[in-house]
């Protein structure tokens, strides 16, 4: 076993798990569904290769909040090339957040996701493809590790410096697969089986728990030190 470690910031992300249609939802922290996928499309996975997106489902899945970011709604409005109005439609998205998420499994499998994230074979996107990362997303790989959890409750806060020292005492989240016997165990519909294009896309639930850390010291300039809030252009150099 080994763990594969990704941090997943940019300007926008969405991460749906129950909006349809007319209705575009965003889960407050990323998808199992939305992150394997972007392990698919790094390793260039065709969509009708449910054998491939198996094995990536099958990848232990944990992911922790750093950086909650804004809920923000979309009033979407689409033209066909011809001019003819489509549905109008709502979508949700997460304005500058950051997650840290972490998959375990074979090594065989995570090494080549690994290298995968570095050098994709398709774009990379957060949820959507209008939601771009801000950086490559591949953070590191930990061969000699076999809980994701156990990794994530050890990983130094990934916030951006301006957002810890606007945020001391935040406590992190960890949203994980856990054993269906767990009695703080819920479902969460995200579990992803199928991907083809000429079909509806298919889920099942998976059993989730939830833990909270303990709060986090305040970053460079302390809880006390002035906020500059142009500091967030550091994190684009």
């Amino acid at each position: 076993m080994s763990v594969l470690v990704l941090v997943l910031a940019g300007p926008l992300q969405s991460w749906g798990s129950t909006g349809r249609h007319a209705f575009r939802d965003t889960d407050p922290h990323p998808t199992k569904s939305g992150v394997t996928g972007m392990l698919a499309s790094a390793l260039g996975l065709p969509r009708t290769d449910t054998t491939g997106l198996a094995e990536l489902a099958a990848l232990t899945f944990a992911v922790r909040t750093d950086q909650s970011g804004t809920r923000m709604r979309d009033f979407h409005t689409t033209h066909t090339p011809g001019g003819k109005a489509m549905p109008l439609s709502d979508r949700f998205y997460l304005a500058d957040a950051l997650f840290t998420a972490a998959l375990a499994g074979p090594p065989a499998l995570t090494g080549r996701a690994h290298q995968a994230l570095r050098n994709p074979a398709h774009p990379l996107f957060l949820g959507r493809r209008s939601c771009p990362p801000a950086r490559p997303p591949v953070h590191s790989l930990h061969p000699d590790a076999t809980d994701p959890v156990t990794v994530l409750e050890t990983l130094p806060w990934q916030a951006a410096p301006w957002y810890q020292r606007a945020h001391p005492g935040h406590r992190m989240t960890i949203h994980h697969d856990t054993h269906p016997a767990n009695p703080a165990a819920r479902l969460a519909h995200d579990h992803p089986i199928d991907f083809s294009p000429t079909a509806r896309r298919r889920h099942t639930a998976r059993p989730v728990a939830v833990r909270t850390l303990p709060a986090q010291a305040s970053g460079r300039g302390g809880p006390g030190g002035p906020i500059d809030f142009f500091d967030a252009l550091d994190d684009l150099t």
